[in-house]
């Protein structure tokens, strides 16, 4: 099965040839299916097969981090799953490889092929591949519906089905990240999969606008017109609302929407605004675009943000304890992406650490997607800064010129005008100073920030890890 050899220098190693490659593809395969996605992705498939040594399996490691990491995390379990592919191994060892060489031998010889013999033609010579150019992760199947969607999902899949024939033209309007960009591909992998004769385009406003200046710079309008027009069955096109004030392309647009309807084919459009919200519209455009069948994504209602999170919990093979993901699904609103974001997160975290995956790892999770910290107002942060100066608050907002009250009231404006929404007029008026002394503080607290070894900056870090941890007791409470 393998063949043993030496350099000087270098460790007996057995190095594989086919079978020895199937095996590891066996083992690979097995710990693909055992541990979770983010396991496997981050630790095993950086891995290679070195070759077995008696009852030993080498395994080449990126760096002496992974070498580490692997054998304190993961050996436990990559052991037994080696062990019912070959029975006969009893250990794993580990060599740092770097790069893989194997990969760079292997295509050093097939340059040194192609210029010493001609080459066999292949399958591929003859028959040319359809490449699906549409995301495969956004089906109708992997698309998560309740009641916030479902109507939504439903007009789609009936344009992309061809179920109703009167519904030729659907708009899509949804925020961002909750789902119409899933939509839209979805028709387009749809019908490229169960109808490849249908003629397909999905493009962006930006781009449909990009290839009509590019047209009209090398004089190839006609190409233009017939890519849009003859060549189109369906036509996907996403954000609308980028062709606003664009009047040239206006135009051209409604000709070509003119000429698919004419033409009994279908047109989908994406936007984050109703065609009458779209500023600088064609009054043409706006008409047309408003004839279509309109349908709204509305923000994932808390049953609906669970579902994703155990689908995407399922797609990376990760088992997430079911308080926990209803902990996410309570705390974070709106955007699916940052739902989906989180839960990649903790799973991520989840497997560097080596730690299970758990309320408090959640809280820690959630609390970085805060664009800002929740319950944060002047007044707590002029608490947190008395407190840990040991100041009375009317200290900490009078003029006093004292040292350690001078350090706390820079402190204190810098991390109010940090943390919470509050315009800096209204810190100013909270801490009786006026707007320009305000500013002249910031300045002076960035400028020490940015100093290395400024104290200011640790008394900063420390009051801000305060604040926070106030901020996860309040707004996490299961």
């Amino acid at each position: 099965m393998a063949q043993l050899t030496c350099c000087k220098g270098e460790f007996f190693r057995v190095e594989w040839n086919n079978m020895g490659s199937d095996l590891w593809h066996e083992i690979r395969s097995r710990l693909e299916r055992t541990l979770s996605r983010g396991q496997f992705d981050l630790w095993i498939a950086p891995l290679e097969c070195l070759g077995v040594e008696g009852e030993v399996f080498i395994l080449g490691c990126q760096n002496n981090f992974h070498i580490q990491w692997i054998r304190e995390k993961l050996e436990k379990k990559v052991l037994p799953v080696i062990q019912a592919v070959l029975p006969q191994i009893r250990q794993i060892s580990y060599q740092v490889i770097g790069h893989n060489k194997k990969a760079e031998e292997f295509q050093e010889n097939q340059v040194a092929e192609r210029t010493t013999s001609p080459r066999q033609l292949s399958i591929g010579d003859v028959y040319s591949v359809r490449v699906s150019p549409f995301n495969p992760r956004f089906t109708f199947d992997d698309f998560v519906t309740g009641q916030c969607n479902h109507l939504a999902y439903a007009s789609s899949l009936a344009v992309a089905t061809g179920k109703y024939y009167n519904l030729q033209a659907l708009y899509i309007m949804a925020d961002s990240g909750l789902g119409k960009s899933h939509l839209s591909q979805a028709i387009g992998n749809h019908v490229f999969k169960n109808s490849p004769q249908i003629k397909v385009h999905y493009v962006t406003a930006e781009q449909f606008t990009n290839d009509m200046i590019s047209a009209l710079k090398k004089d190839r309008m006609e190409a233009f017109k017939e890519k849009y027009r003859s060549h189109c069955d369906i036509l996907l096109l996403e954000k609308i609302e980028f062709f606003g004030g664009k009047e040239k392309i206006q135009s051209e647009l409604i000709y070509t929407l003119d000429e698919l309807m004419d033409s009994g084919k279908k047109i989908i459009c994406t936007s984050s605004k109703l065609p009458k919200d779209i500023p600088r519209l064609h009054s043409e455009l706006r008409s047309r675009l408003s004839g279509a069948f309109i349908t709204k994504i509305d923000p994932p209602d808390f049953e609906t943000r669970l579902n994703i999170l155990r689908k995407k919990a399922s797609y990376e093979r990760a088992k997430i304890p079911l308080k926990v993901l209803e902990f996410l699904a309570e705390h974070i609103e709106g955007d699916v992406r940052r739902l989906e974001s989180s839960l990649v997160g903790l799973i991520a975290k989840s497997n560097i650490l080596g730690i299970p995956v758990t309320i408090e790892l959640a809280r820690d999770v959630v609390i970085t997607l805060q664009e800002r910290l929740p319950f944060v107002d002047i007044s707590l942060i002029q608490d947190l800064v008395c407190e840990t100066f040991n100041l009375k608050r009317d200290e900490l907002l009078s003029s006093s010129r004292r040292r350690e009250i001078m350090i706390a009231r820079k402190v204190a404006l810098y991390l109010c005008c940090e943390y919470t929404k509050e315009t800096i007029q209204s810190v100013a008026r909270a801490f009786n100073r006026t707007h320009s002394t305000v500013l002249h503080t910031l300045k002076e607290v960035q400028k020490s920030i940015n100093s290395h070894g400024d104290p200011l900056k640790k008394y900063i870090d420390y009051i801000a890890g305060k604040l926070k941890a106030r901020c996860a007791l309040s707004q996490f409470d299961p």
